[in-house]
């Protein structure tokens, strides 16, 4: 879209240029701000422009307003294509998350359930990761900013039971999205956001049925449970404050699996994740010095998107196995985020703020050398799309299309104890920003370049009964 401006006009954009300001003009020469000195040193004088001056007799039911706005931000921080999580088992991690074919250890409940009826004995799975991300901001008039250097980390839990050689059962408990961004308190764009974390908790009970010697068919239950917290700076008059939107939901899906050996040594593989609609519910709270302003209430409707995974395993060319996966994410369930408060504030109870966000795919290559029984070496890159466009990109979900290169391995131990662990080194192409959201000034939008990296660890441990 090159620099071409285009605007997402919301709350912001109602609430600017509110009319003469009080208190004259500054010492600056320029429009006053309610009459007294900045409170802040990092604090611009765009600050006292249209749009920043006191709101006349309403100015706290403004604030509660602008507070309420962030329920607009994002839906949550991101780590896989949007704000996917997809590193849940270290030998699907250490090659590329292609693993849908070959999904032979209880991590399959997660990635292809009808992998289950693979085990003969049952296995408890609990796995580890630990993801670092960078990511820097570079603006005109040499503008930099990164975000803070923290630690995310996540569990997954799986047990394989299999009942005879036709049933299995399986039970599994991971976190499908979330992680986070943390942005400086003063950085340029701390009006759109400084700080994002969104967590979520799955609870997957499966069943697979081996329907014929070479295919297994599997069905399963999601019951999803998810919480959200996204903060931002907003500026009235000479003062800067602080809106914090905290809020948690629950809702429920399904999942499918299929896995079939066409030849000894071939094996198409396909998994199936539904939506799962929720609704968020929750209160914004604004810091603004010692002033005390109203909380506001609300809700917010999501949608988490479904997903459908196919690949083929090739392990003919032993001690050889590579597979070749595809996922398709339809992220365009993300076309809007509307907000209902629970009580008018200047008159509205209804905020809504596009996403437009589109389907995208991940392509995925992996493969593992057995280097003797029990022991594997593995690898894997995967190209990812985004499914953010340019109208919407903002740095809560500072998304673009990624490279993952992975490395990892895995070894029995005392017969029956496995260890496993994975490394991904997660390279986002370079992104321009260059629209404008929620109605806020140029100087405030942080249009520029975004770079993000993450590396990624993962540490499993596993035990066949």
């Amino acid at each position: 879209m090159g620099g071409e401006m285009k605007e997402n006009r919301g709350l912001w954009g109602d609430l600017g240029n509110p009319g003469p300001q009080a208190g004259g003009p500054g010492k600056d020469g320029g429009a006053g701000c309610g009459g007294g000195p900045r409170a802040a040193k990092n604090i611009a004088p765009a600050r006292c422009g249209p749009g920043f001056g006191w709101l006349g007799g309403r100015w706290l039911t403004a604030l509660a307003v602008a507070a309420a706005s962030a329920w607009l931000a994002a839906a949550g921080p991101a780590q896989g294509a949007g704000f996917a999580v997809v590193q849940q088992g270290t030998e699907a991690m250490a090659q590329g998350n292609a693993y849908v074919a070959e999904a032979d250890n209880a991590s399959a409940i997660y990635y292809n359930p009808a992998g289950l009826n693979q085990l003969k004995r049952a296995q408890f799975y609990l796995g580890t990761f630990i993801n670092s991300f960078d990511r820097d901001f570079n603006g005109p008039g040499g503008q930099y900013s990164e975000t803070n250097h923290r630690l995310y980390r996540h569990l997954s839990a799986f047990l394989a039971l299999p009942i005879n050689d036709r049933v299995a059962l399986g039970l599994g408990f991971f976190s499908p999205f979330g992680l986070g961004t943390v942005w400086p308190p003063a950085w340029v764009g701390r009006y759109l956001t400084t700080f994002s974390e969104l967590r979520t908790f799955n609870f997957n009970p499966v069943v697979s049925v081996k329907v014929l010697d070479n295919l297994s068919l599997a069905a399963g239950f999601d019951a999803l449970w998810a919480s959200v917290e996204l903060r931002r700076r907003f500026p009235v008059a000479t003062m800067e404050g602080e809106s914090i939107l905290r809020g948690d939901t629950n809702g429920v899906g399904y999942n499918l699996g299929l896995l079939y050996e066409v030849v000894p040594g071939v094996k198409l593989g396909v998994s199936y994740r539904s939506e799962i609609p929720v609704t968020f519910r929750g209160d914004v709270a604004t810091n603004l010095r010692h002033l005390h302003v109203p909380t506001v209430g609300g809700t917010a409707d999501l949608t988490f998107p479904a997903s459908v995974t196919g690949g083929i395993a090739y392990s003919r060319f032993k001690p050889f196995t590579f597979e070749f996966d595809t996922t398709w994410t339809g992220w365009s369930s993300y076309d809007q985020l509307k907000v209902d408060l629970a009580a008018p504030v200047l008159g509205r109870r209804t905020l809504v703020s596009p996403k437009n966000w589109h389907d995208a795919w991940a392509f995925r290559f992996g493969g593992n050398y057995e280097i003797k029984p029990g022991m594997k070496l593995r690898a894997g890159y995967i190209y990812d799309l985004t499914p953010v466009p340019d109208s919407t990109f903002d740095p809560q979900v500072p998304d673009a299309n990624r490279h993952v290169f992975a490395v990892g391995g895995d070894m029995k131990v005392l017969g029956r104890f496995t260890l496993g662990w994975a490394y991904n080194f997660i390279l986002s192409e370079d992104r321009d920003k260059h629209n404008r959201l929620l109605g806020l000034p140029p100087a405030y939008q942080a249009n520029g370049r975004y770079s993000s990296n993450v590396h990624s660890l993962g540490l499993s441990f596993s035990f066949t009964f």
